[in-house]
């Protein structure tokens, strides 16, 4: 996926790495050490180079290489999502500058149902890669807004046991966030909370064992979130209906 590869076979390749996520994302399955290291080594690059071949230039928004196209960048996304499982990839993926791509996608762009991939991503890598400058310029408004906003397309992701299985890390990651949020957002925030419970999670086949245990942090989420809104309408002096 070289830069001076023409943008239709670039995006031909990114397409194909899509497809073949769920085989890259446990690549240290690979007994061959040298194979494995040339992977990991290689592939992360030229993954970016696929969407974005000249760093530092501003193309226009027609253009096909132009900052963020909504189709290449949901395969992009949902490949990063899908190599964020497995923490082998995670310092190719801020060596490579994938983390500080999707800190620009947040800091340029409207989400919308990108912002669950976005946390999938964040969230997991953060933690460990606090050093990582970059990802301190994330400021908490904007943690903030990935948060709300991964919750209100949850419901569309959630039969997808992969996304399934990240709540509990989205569920953390909105608690720690949400202090700063305003009582209409958290109100907003149980309404989507509801909806993934009643469209998705509890008439999952997987109810049982993990997948019991995932509808339950969801649950406790939605009373803490109550509990925060009963703090704020408390502390502004009003009886709540």
């Amino acid at each position: 996926m070289g830069s001076s590869m023409p943008v239709h076979l670039r995006h031909a390749a990114l397409r194909l790495a899509h497809s073949a996520r769920e085989e890259m994302v446990w690549i240290d399955a690979i007994d061959n050490a040298e194979l494995r290291d040339m992977i990991l080594t290689e592939l992360s690059p030229a993954i970016l180079t696929a969407v974005c071949p000249q760093p530092g230039v501003t193309l226009s928004d027609d253009d096909p290489d132009c900052f963020f196209h909504d189709g290449r960048d949901s395969c992009y996304l949902k490949l990063l999502f899908t190599l964020a499982r497995n923490s082998n990839w995670h310092p190719h993926l801020v060596e490579d500058h994938h983390i500080d791509r999707c800190i620009s996608i947040v800091a340029k762009c409207d989400l919308g149902p990108h912002a669950f991939y976005l946390a999938g991503i964040l969230l997991r890598i953060a933690p460990e890669q606090s050093s990582v400058a970059s990802l301190n310029s994330i400021t908490e408004r904007q943690w903030w807004d990935i948060m709300r906003k991964a919750w209100f397309y949850t419901r569309y992701d959630i039969y997808d046991i992969h996304c399934f299985e990240f709540l509990p890390v989205l569920v953390e990651g909105t608690k720690r966030y949400m202090q700063i949020a305003r009582e209409y957002h958290l109100e907003y925030l149980i309404r989507c909370v509801d909806r993934v419970l009643l469209s998705a999670l509890e008439t999952r086949d997987s109810q049982q064992g993990e997948g019991e245990g995932v509808i339950v942090v969801v649950k406790e989420l939605r009373t803490v979130v109550s509990d925060m809104i009963k703090k704020l309408v408390g502390s502004q002096g009003v009886v709540s209906p």
